[in-house]
């Protein structure tokens, strides 16, 4: 069973999370769900859990095989983008190539193939324990000073500063994950219309 920690880091990664797709979808086209598309290829963003006191989500883009010259397949294509992710600051803590199916109305199967990227961040990349501990003594010298924001389930100040810090750097690194997932797509599909090119 999860710690009280561990499901108050989760809370608070779910809602950055989502967040994020929400601003994405702002930008780009929206899509079923909290899904988005840039220039024809669909992204996702998969809910966070806590793994060995650490927050791991998935994010996963489309394979445009359509694209594909003869001779290309999928598999290619995924280990372009593998190539390029891994040029990444943070890189993925794995990397997989789903197949999924899925039967739409009017009982057409429809199969895609999907990159999808896991990342892990610890609790010394989200918030650094020995700023915190130094805002709360500042705190406890200067009370007027105007405290965190309220958070669900966050009683103290140094856990409202230590979930508003995670809830920030997660959107923000988060965020740049994705970017480089689609920079990575841009690049691999330029390389695509060269080879069409030949």
């Amino acid at each position: 069973m999860a710690t009280l920690q561990e499901q108050l880091f989760v809370q608070v990664a779910t809602r950055s999370l989502n967040q994020l797709a929400k601003n994405f979808q702002k930008k780009y086209e929206p899509k079923k769900g909290d899904r988005f598309s840039v220039k024809g290829i669909t992204y996702e963003i998969g809910p966070p859990r806590c793994v060995d006191d650490c927050i791991r989500f998935e994010i996963s883009s489309k394979i445009p095989g359509d694209e594909f010259t003869s001779g290309y397949n999928e598999s290619k294509y995924f280990k372009e983008i593998e190539k390029v992710c891994q040029k990444s600051s943070k890189k993925p803590t794995f990397s997989d190539m789903e197949n999924i199916i899925r039967e739409t109305r009017d009982q057409e199967r429809k199969e895609r193939d999907y990159v999808k990227l896991a990342f892990q961040y610890e609790k010394s990349e989200l918030y650094d324990e020995s700023e915190i501990i130094k805002e709360v003594e500042e705190y406890s010298k200067n009370p007027d000073k105007e405290v965190p924001p309220s958070m669900p389930g966050a009683n103290t100040i140094a856990a409202r500063l230590i979930l508003n810090r995670l809830e920030g750097k997660l959107l923000e690194s988060a965020k740049k994950n994705i970017e480089d997932l689609i920079k990575a797509n841009d690049s691999v599909r330029s390389g695509l219309k060269k080879l069409k090119g030949n």
